[in-house]
This record gives C-alpha cells, structure tokens and sequence, in this order.
C-alpha cells in the first residue's frame, strides 16, 4: 500500500512566531496547539519503556492468560517430577512475565537507504513489515491487535505525502531537535474508532532527510485522546537521528550480525571452545560487555522465541541473571524491520544491567551490558541507544520470512 493513499494533505506553514506553553512545542500564530501536548509529562518521558505504568494489555486478557497457565501448573504439580515449591516458583514467574510484556513500549530503527533514525511508541508490538514506497522510500511498520506504529524515510513533502482530498484535523510544529514538523489525524479513520496521527518532520541535523512518525489505536475507549497524548508526549520528542552513535560506540560484525559496543571497551576473550555456543567478552571503563551465541532453539517467531525465553531463561529457570531487586523496563526493538527483545535494570548511581535477546535464523544470541551508573564513561540513555542498534547481513531474507508467515497466519 502506497502510504500516500492514506495520509491527508497539509501545508507548511513558513514563520513560527507563537510558542505553546504544553511539550515544548512551538506552532504558527492563529493555530491550535499540537493536539493531547500537556506540560506536566515530562519531555523525555520516552526514555522510560515503562512510563506511566499503563498496560498495554486489556486486564481481562491478562487475568485469563494467567488462570489457563496456572490451570496447566496445577496439572503437572499433580503428577511425578515437579514440587509444590517449584510449581509456586513457576506461577510467581508467570506474574512478572505477564506484568513486564505487558508494559512493553516498541522502539523502531531505520537504517537503510540513507536514512538514520528512530522513534519510540508506548505500545506493544509483535509483527513486523518493511515496505519500500517508492524507489527511494522505505517504512518499518510495528503491529499488535490493539495498536500500530511506523517510521518511514521519505523524498516527499507534505504536501506530496499526505492526500488532499482526505479530510482530517491538521497543523504544523517546530520541537527541540526537529526544525519543521507537520501533524495530521485523519478524520476517516477516525469515525471508524480507529484513529491515526502522523508526523511529517525534519531532524536538525539531517536537514536533507524527512521521516514520517505513524500511530493507530484501534477499538479503545477514549482511543482519540488515548492516541493524541501518546503521538505529542511519547512518539514526536522521541523522533532522533541516530547519527551520534559513531561518536560513542564502535560497530563490530560477527557473522551475521553487526552490534555496537561503547567507545573505550576493548576485547578480554572471545571463547569458541564450546561444540554449542560462542562468547564474546568486552571490558573497560566500568563496564562489561558480553554476546553469546548459540543454536536456535526455538522455532517458533522471533517474538514468541523472545516470550518463551524471558519466562524460561531469566524469570524462572536462572533468576540470577537478572539484577535481583532492580525493576525491570522493557521494549520490542525493531531494527529495519528485525525484531529483537530488550531489558533494562537501570538502577541509579549503582549496578546497572541491560540484557539483549536477539535471533536470526541460524543463532540465538543473548547480549549483557553491566556498569556501574555514573562511573562509566556514558549515561544510561546513551548505552541504550548503543544496545538498541543491531544490524544483519540478510536482514531483507529475515523480515521477508517475518512476512511470509504473517501472510500464512492471515489465511
């Protein structure tokens, strides 16, 4: 699907003269504020996966998984081979499993064609699609039932992006590291309880390139307001180059994968001993940086492989990987349209840890990042936005089969 045929037409307005007390946006004299922008949410309240601690799950939905799950506990607890404490053990597991998949936020990387950005939406997402628009366009879209997300590079203005025979609220916005920004909430989609809300901007300091930031909730209650204060508050302050990154990090390629590691780190091991896995060791300043790899094990989808593997390998089988007592703030990441799993300890002026799941179709790979907060030599913002960045030689083959067998699952 053309993106144009579903976006509306605005036009950009040249002089901004009138600043909004809301979000830190600015907008032209005589125009209504970015819709749902609101001062008392911080500006970089983005940063947080898990900000505001809304589910991004329905609770009937969350109290049924469990009563089934823990109906299946109960029925091997009966039977020889697991003790009661491990049954409880399992069923405490189950608790934070669905309390922390259920507060994912999604975070969205766009690196191909020229194009270097990202966006982070508070929805949780578990397929995937790239499509390119044109020859010189490419989307990166993130689905669930309830919601839907993308970033998309594109040559198109606003005026060429958006159809003006559509009818829908529009306006346009200046934001601290976006110097022209156009937004738009389609009123077709809209009467039809699914509303969508599209920014078209440009980054400061990619001023040839322009991305377009697309949400949709479907089918909730207050879903306009819902979608408004997530677009203005959430999704347009966290739109960003990613071009920094080479100053801090260095890209390093195993194989198929390409990953970045802080600047200062340098490499203490690299064990290939073992006939089933590889390690990858990095240490300096404060930090340690350790990638495994081993077979893949579960066949399932890359999202299901990364549920089943939180569950089983960090929450219940070897709790110990985990930061004990470290809340835990997590995110579906999708890297030109490959998903990965990550996990955030953060813990300040402390112990830190951010744990990566990943997959391609040949390896399992688990990244850990340990430092000690505010003796490293990078912030925690800074060291996730390192971990967030993945890249694969045959990322096109990957998110192919991604689409491939959601096709399959639609029929």
């Amino acid at each position: 699907m053309k993106l144009k045929t579903i976006l509306l037409g605005v036009s950009m307005a040249l002089a901004f003269t009138m600043p909004i007390n809301a979000a830190q946006y600015t907008v032209p004299e005589g125009q209504s504020p970015v819709p749902g922008a609101d001062a008392s949410i911080p500006e970089n309240a983005y940063q947080n996966y898990r900000y505001g601690n809304t589910s991004k799950v329905p609770d009937f939905e969350i109290k049924e998984s469990l009563k089934l799950r823990f109906k299946e506990i109960d029925d091997v607890a009966s039977e020889p081979g697991m003790s009661l404490a491990n049954a409880d053990a399992l069923k405490k597991a189950n608790i934070r499993y669905m309390d922390l998949l259920s507060h994912d936020s999604t975070v969205i990387l766009l690196h191909e064609k020229g194009y270097n950005a990202k966006l982070t939406a508070p929805i949780r997402t578990v397929e995937g699609i790239v499509t390119p628009l044109k020859r010189e366009d490419i989307t990166s879209f993130a689905i669930d039932r309830y919601a839907m997300a993308s970033l998309s590079g594109t040559t198109e203005t606003p005026e060429q992006a958006f159809n003006e025979s559509s009818a829908g609220r529009k306006g346009t916005f200046i934001y601290p590291g976006i110097r022209a920004g156009t937004w738009i909430i389609t009123e077709s989609s809209k009467n039809d309880n699914n509303p969508m809300m599209f920014a078209h901007v440009i980054v400061d300091d990619q001023p040839n390139h322009t991305y377009i930031a697309t949400l949709s909730k479907f089918g909730q209650s207050d879903v306009v307001t819902n979608l408004e204060s997530a677009m203005a508050n959430i999704v347009i302050p966290s739109m960003q180059s990613l071009d920094t990154l080479d100053s801090i990090s260095n890209l390093i390629t195993w194989g198929n994968i390409t990953y970045r590691v802080p600047k200062g780190m340098v490499l203490k091991s690299n064990d290939t001993n073992h006939s089933n896995s590889d390690k990858r060791v990095y240490q300096g300043h404060g930090m340690e940086f350790v990638i495994e790899r081993g077979p893949v094990t579960d066949t399932e989808s890359p999202i299901l492989a990364y549920c089943n593997r939180v569950l089983r390998d960090y929450l219940y089988t070897s709790p110990s990987l985990l930061l004990q007592e470290v809340p835990i703030q997590s995110a579906v990441v999708w890297n030109n349209g490959v998903p990965s799993y990550l996990m955030d300890q953060y813990n300040s002026g402390k112990k830190s840890r951010m744990i990566q799941l990943i997959q391609d179709d040949q390896y399992e790979y688990n990244i850990y990042l340990t430092y000690e907060d505010g003796k490293a030599n990078y912030n925690h913002i800074e060291l996730r936005d390192i971990m967030e960045y993945l890249d694969f030689g045959n990322a096109k083959m990957l998110r192919d089969t991604m689409h491939q067998n959601l096709i399959h699952k639609g029929k």
